[in-house]
């Protein structure tokens, strides 16, 4: 071989210039440093500043997060189609327009929608909340006049939210790391994807360092539960039925914070043989007063009974924490082992850990304040919610923690801003709906988060819900919706319908059906904020700012949705509701003035931190930390304590009311009653609407619909996601993440060698998996690291648009065979309760 030549110049790097700024390749909004080298983006590396704050390093996605920006196959420039054919095998006809006619085309379409009925245009994002903060997308609808703008929190985890909310008045709660000794996590896979991901997998570190116990319950071995202490294998649907069981054993083994349950709790509130609550002439719940052994409201004076059951006027009431005690008496691990697929010593074990660790009456001093001490908490996000029974399914483990006292407690699980009264109210049940998405309504009538995937199937048959209009027109932004939701083919039969347009980054499933499609900017060529990521310790808010422009994109999204607005004639009063939806006060948006997004974002940075923009795009965040006071003494503390306060809900008599006041409007409108029909599968609507919106978690909640009809089909199929496909991110057209592993590029199905013994498949043959409302072909995994009656796919792939690369559309497209049956109280998608069959294809 010749020998290398050596250049007598040293080697000159060029110019090389580092930025701080946020990764927006998930909803974790890490903080990153970018190394540009010549103009052009080298590497993305953490920020160590942010680390105190948040993330102490960075994900695949996150460190790989230019090629998004850098991708080929990006849009460049507007198109038109020209074939109004809509379908997966239909060529668009794509022409490259120009900035000016996709404006005025699609600002001209908003004008006539505008004028003859505005509630037909319909505005979906998902991770365009993230890019920019959906306050912006509220604002432009509410100026527009439609109330249909949708989110994606149904396919997320709006069942625990909604669960949270009912039950302490707000949502988002995170365990205390720091302090927890024992955590339960119920298939929230945080070493993979969560919102909290990328600092719940360090502080779960640093705490099982100093000895903290983690038990995983789920039926997967995921990464989690690989490094748990404890992986406990569920069988699917089943965790409430394990919650209840250990709330058995807290009750009847004596681990039960009393004081707790009658100072912060609604547990000493007398119920009547109805359900529902005893009250005064002024509407005031009441208690039994074990001074004067008499039914009083709870106010300075009065010692609330905690258990027992009174005879008051000829009728019998009982404290709502004996209706919950006696209704779990018989729900011991014993009467559920053989349907959780638990043994019952294990169940009974770990509710006494439990019980132990959370050291009921204990107090800690911190900096001075001699706190409450319960060092347990129990933690999920999708997979304990995820489900038609969602709401409830969280529900019970919120109970258990209650039981010990565990909530707001250090070591516990810390609430987020509590004690909003409207989210504990019973629901207006709201008909016929105004929102597409029958958000609010008396189809979900405790879903205050937008029921992304809803609205697809409402298009198909205004009708039936009970709408007196049409949509015409849908705006995605960011967002692939309809190939993210369950039976996601009917989706896109009614995206064939409507016009539609797509502001996004490459041609997605959703832009193959579009009219005009806008190309969009990165997070690493555009602004861009998000609240970031509270803590137990701290608050910051996140910039992202450009950097590079790539292809030269003359606009980003929020400056397309101003121009927009501009020429579709409410320009001003986008401006107007803008300030009003962000409560700017100084600075505002002034009436008439253009702005770019940089002075449109300085104006949000100045009302958020008190600091021009020029900070954050020094920094890319502001935050401070939090003292005691705020981290323990502001929650539960504050708003819940003691008399004349209202009280965290152990039981929630707002859904017995609001269930009646679904079957009075069942009883009078017979779509509604033919809709439950349609979801449930049942023509006893009644008993199923009092079950679904039950006070308290029950034994049914463990029964999904497909686990009670799908009797041909004798496997659970449970979802996951990965780490470096999570939430797409166009991940699929990522070279880096497309080769992280041997099997990246695409997903396979999870299947127990006892199972494949018994079907005759090997690892690696292709199966049909097939449910009552589809089947896919996927490639065989035979693995031990699920139970025998369960299988598993992950999300992310098996796209078809053509307008990715033959190598970006791998893998299996799960959910076309997911059924829908959304959870009736919060509007959450059954990610988790499909029944399947496999066989070799």
């Amino acid at each position: 071989m010749a020998k290398a030549v050596e250049s007598s110049k040293p080697f000159n790097e060029g110019e090389v210039k580092y930025y701080k700024s946020t990764c927006k390749m998930c909803v974790n909004f890490c903080g990153i440093k970018v190394k540009v080298q010549n103009g052009v983006i080298r590497a993305i590396y953490p920020d160590e500043k942010r680390a105190p704050y948040f993330n102490w390093g960075n994900c695949p996605k996150g460190v790989s997060g230019m090629w998004n920006t850098y991708n080929p196959y990006r849009l460049k420039r507007p198109l038109k189609r020209t074939n109004p054919k809509k379908g997966p095998n239909e060529d668009p006809g794509w022409v490259e327009i120009s900035w000016e006619e996709a404006f005025n085309i699609v600002a001209e379409k908003l004008k006539q929608i505008r004028e003859s009925d505005p509630r037909k245009l319909v505005w979906h994002h998902g991770h365009g909340k993230y890019l920019l903060d959906d306050e912006w997308m509220k604002a432009f609808t509410a100026a527009f006049g439609t109330p249909n703008m949708i989110h994606r929190t149904t396919t997320c985890e709006a069942s625990r939210h909604v669960a949270d909310e009912i039950t302490w008045g707000g949502h988002g709660a995170l365990p205390d790391l720091e302090y927890c000794n024992y955590l339960i996590n119920m298939g929230g896979n945080y070493f993979e994807a969560d919102q909290w991901a990328r600092w719940l997998d360090h502080a779960t570190i640093e705490a099982k360092e100093r000895g903290m116990k983690l038990v995983v319950v789920e039926p997967r071995l995921s990464n989690l539960a690989a490094k748990a202490d404890e992986w406990v294998p569920i069988r699917p649907g089943k965790d409430v039925l394990f919650l209840l069981a250990m709330a058995n054993v807290l009750i009847s083994e004596g681990y039960v914070d009393r004081d707790f349950l009658v100072n912060y709790t609604n547990a000493p509130f007398l119920v009547g043989e109805d359900g529902k609550f005893l009250r005064d002439e002024n509407g005031n719940p009441l208690v039994w007063d074990t001074v004067t052994n008499s039914a009083k409201p709870y106010v300075e004076g009065v010692v609330p009974a905690l258990e027992g059951e009174y005879e008051i006027d000829g009728k019998k009431y009982r404290t709502a924490f004996q209706v919950f005690a006696d209704y779990v008496k018989d729900i011991t691990p014993e009467s559920v082992a053989e349907e959780c697929g638990v043994p019952a010593e294990q169940i009974r074990r770990i509710a006494k850990e439990f019980g132990e660790n959370a050291r009921i009456g204990s107090t800690i001093v911190i900096d001075g304040k001699e706190l409450r001490y319960r060092p347990v908490a129990i933690y999920t996000f999708r997979g304990l919610s995820a489900k038609e029974h969602g709401t409830q399914n969280w529900r019970a483990a919120l109970i258990v923690m209650q039981l010990v006292g565990a909530i707001d407690a250090v070591g516990g699980f810390l609430l987020h801003k509590p004690g909003s009264e409207k989210y504990m109210k019973p629901s207006k049940c709201e008909y016929p709906p105004s929102r597409i998405d029958l958000k609010k309504s008396v189809f979900l009538p405790h879903a205050t988060h937008d029921v992304a995937q809803q609205a697809m199937f409402s298009m198909l048959d205004p009708e039936k819900y009970g709408f007196d209009y049409k949509p015409e027109m849908q705006i995605f932004f960011a967002t692939n919706r309809p190939f993210s939701t369950s039976n996601a083919e009917k989706q896109f039969e009614a995206l064939a319908k409507t016009f539609n347009v797509v502001i996004d980054i490459t041609m997605t499933e959703t832009a193959w059906y579009a009219d005009v499609v806008f190309p969009d900017k990165t997070y690493l060529e555009a602004f861009g904020y998000y609240g970031g990521r509270w803590t137990p310790h701290a608050r910051h808010h996140t910039l992202h700012y450009p950097i590079v422009n790539v292809f030269n994109i003359p606009y980003q999204n929020l400056e397309i949705m101003f121009e927009l607005a501009k020429r579709a004639g409410f320009y001003d009063e986008f401006l107007e509701k803008i300030n009003e939806k962000f409560k700017f006060k100084n600075p505002k948006f002034e009436k008439g003035k253009d702005y770019d997004a940089k002075a449109a974002f300085d104006i949000l940075w100045r009302n958020k931190t008190g600091q021009p923009i020029e900070q954050g795009m020094r920094d890319g965040f502001y935050g401070k930390f939090v003292s005691v006071e705020e981290r323990y003494l502001h929650g539960a503390e504050e708003k819940f304590k003691g008399p004349n306060k209202p009280k965290m809900h152990l039981y929630c008599e707002e859904l017995i009311h609001s269930a009646e006041k679904v079957i009075e409007l069942m009883n009078k409108h017979e779509n509604i009653r033919k809709v439950f029909e349609e979801w449930y599968e049942t023509e006893n609507v009644e008993e199923e609407v009092k079950i679904r919106l039950s006070p308290i978690p029950r034994k049914e909640h463990a029964y999904p619909t497909p686990h009670k009809k799908a009797k041909d089909y004798p496997l659970y199929l449970i979802t996951f996601k990965r780490m470096y496909r999570n939430q797409s991110g166009y991940c699929n057209v990522n070279p880096i993440l497309n080769q992280v592993s041997h099997d990246s590029d695409y997903n396979d199905v999870w299947i127990h060698p006892e199972t494949a013994r018994k079907l005759k498949i090997d690892d690696g043959d292709k199966v049909v998996v097939e449910s009552r409302v589809g089947k896919l072909v996927a490639i065989a995994r035979v693995t031990e690291a699920i139970r025998p009656d369960t299988v598993a796919i992950s999300y992310h792939y098996g796209h078809w648009s053509p307008g990715y690369p033959e190598w970006a559309r791998k893998g299996s497209w799960v959910n076309k065979i997911l059924e829908y049956h959304p959870d009736m109280v919060s509007g959450m998608n059954s990610f988790n309760d499909t029944k399947v069959r496999i066989y070799k294809a």
